[in-house]
């Protein structure tokens, strides 16, 4: 097993699963694989041979991609291609991360694996791209779109307690629709997912791998601010309240069904774990308040 990425939510969740006993599992990041160097790449995967290797590397600066286009293709589109590209000469399974912001959200929702897509900003666009790039370098791969990673210690979950912690006032975008997917379950599914493809289950193709259950960023936050206390409270926005360079879909959740009929995988809904990792992002945010430091994730 080879996992590029070794920073990012999901990467550090597979580092931290259980994976099958005799399975060797190597994290390469930046260090090791630099994928802004493209002519590294086929080299690279050729000295370092995997029977499996899952990509979670990718440009997520959302806001940022719309200044640097040619930095977010080259990350989620062209490095991914390479990748394929030496997946299919070598005969190694690529599983390849994507993201529901490859659809805009125009009211079709929640989107099946075939409908097509629709992004709405240049990080959607350069992921769409992406995908279809891999598929078609490397039919067999699967492409995994996933939704909202959540973690304890990091991301949105962390920003928010952080800012509840401290008694600000917290304002949250309510007009917004997805799939949060805690990236721990993420990770596991991931393994189920590639067991069952190496037995020669399912086939390539995209896939959707994320929670089942959709809701807005307010209504998570609302559900965090109930484990913090009593006086702490978010106060639900619209989009146009966030001065935001990228455009956002409205809704992007995710159908699902086909996970759990074809691999017999379903990740619970995040109302069923919210407040578990809520309790446990606190415990961190508490800490980083007490020792005058600010989350910077």
């Amino acid at each position: 097993m080879l996992v590029l990425g070794r920073r990012g939510q999901l990467a550090r969740a597979l580092a931290a699963c259980d994976w099958p006993t005799g399975w060797a599992v190597t994290l390469a990041g930046r260090e090791s694989l630099d994928l802004e160097r493209l002519d590294g790449i086929g080299p690279f995967l050729e000295g370092h041979p995997a029977e499996v290797v899952i990509n979670t590397a990718a440009y997520t600066a959302v806001d940022h991609a719309e200044a640097e286009p040619e930095a977010a293709y080259r990350l989620n589109a062209e490095a991914p291609e390479r990748i394929a590209e030496a997946c299919r000469r070598s005969g190694s399974l690529l599983v390849h991360l994507s993201t529901d912001y490859v659809f805009g959200g125009d009211g079709t929702a929640p989107f099946r694996e075939g409908d097509p897509t629709s992004p709405v900003n240049v990080y959607g666009a350069s992921k769409a791209e992406g995908e279809r790039r891999v598929l078609q370098a490397c039919p067999e791969a699967t492409v995994a779109r996933t939704a909202w990673l959540m973690s304890p210690e990091s991301g949105f979950v962390a920003a928010i307690l952080d800012r509840l912690v401290r008694k600000e006032a917290v304002k949250v975008v309510a007009d917004q629709r997805g799939n949060p997917t805690r990236a721990a379950d993420l990770a596991q599914a991931l393994v189920r997912l590639v067991r069952a493809r190496r037995a020669g289950t399912g086939g390539g193709g995209c896939l959707h791998m994320a929670g089942d259950g959709a809701a807005s960023w307010f209504d998570v936050a609302r559900d965090m601010a109930a484990v913090v206390g009593p006086e702490a409270s978010v106060t639900p926005v619209p989009s146009s309240a966030h001065a935001a360079l990228a455009q956002r879909p409205s809704d992007s959740s995710l159908n699902v069904t086909q996970l759990s009929s074809t691999y017999d995988i379903c990740m619970a809904s995040w109302d069923a774990w919210i407040t578990t990792m809520a309790r446990e992002g606190l415990i961190a945010a508490a800490n980083r308040v007490e020792k005058g430091q600010q989350f910077d994730g």
